[in-house]
């Protein structure tokens, strides 16, 4: 599904030596995760580039995912691919210093309020961001890496905005996703334990 602009993504992420990350204000499971996970997958596959998630915020429930990156000088966002994800608006992007990128993708599953970015990937059908990003690893298998931290990262977003896998955007390729994702290696045991403990305490 979406191949083309997906492979348009990987080339472009080929291109760039500084990446920069972006997510939504009043974060989620899902955009911790998604760009989290998208984190881990660039640092493996591609050691030589410099990848930054630069994000103040982080809800109390999610600490357990781990901090972000310290803030950098903005003259590193210029010459930087942006990649915002699990974001509709320019509005709700939590580091406004994205604008400075020398360009900007936007991978996201909600109803597209703006078409901001140079490359642009919505799919509405989607759980979750991070349902996207197990599925861009999937299809470029060949070229990306991931381990079990990238994967519990994704894992986490998948199942927090899905709702468990009970809201009614599952399908079966949310759950292949999944399958995917498990076959990598999450401590699901772990994980549910810290967001149920995590989300009584909130």
């Amino acid at each position: 599904m979406n191949y083309e602009i997906k492979k348009q993504i990987l080339e472009k992420i080929k291109e760039y030596d500084r990446i920069m990350l972006f997510r939504h204000v009043r974060n989620d499971g899902d955009c911790v995760g998604a760009t989290k996970g998208l984190k881990r997958i660039l640092q493996l596959s591609f050691p030589e580039k410099e990848i930054y998630l630069i994000d103040s915020e982080t809800a109390q429930y999610l600490a357990f995912m781990g901090p972000e990156d310290e803030p950098v000088a903005e003259e590193l966002y210029k010459d930087a691919l942006g990649i915002v994800l699990d974001t509709a608006s320019e509005a709700r992007i939590s580091n406004k210093n994205y604008k400075l990128c020398k360009e900007l993708i936007k991978i996201d599953h909600h109803i597209p309020l703006e078409n901001y970015g140079d490359l642009i990937w919505v799919e509405e059908s989607r759980s979750a961001a991070c349902e996207m990003i197990a599925d861009f690893y999937d299809t470029f298998k060949d070229e990306l890496k991931i381990d079990s931290e990238a994967a519990t990262y994704l894992y986490t977003g998948l199942v927090t905005d899905s709702g468990r896998f009970k809201y009614s955007g599952v399908n079966g390729d949310t759950l292949r996703c999944g399958a995917v994702l498990l076959d990598v290696g999450v401590d699901t045991d772990t994980l549910f334990a810290r967001l149920y403990l995590e989300a009584f305490e909130y």
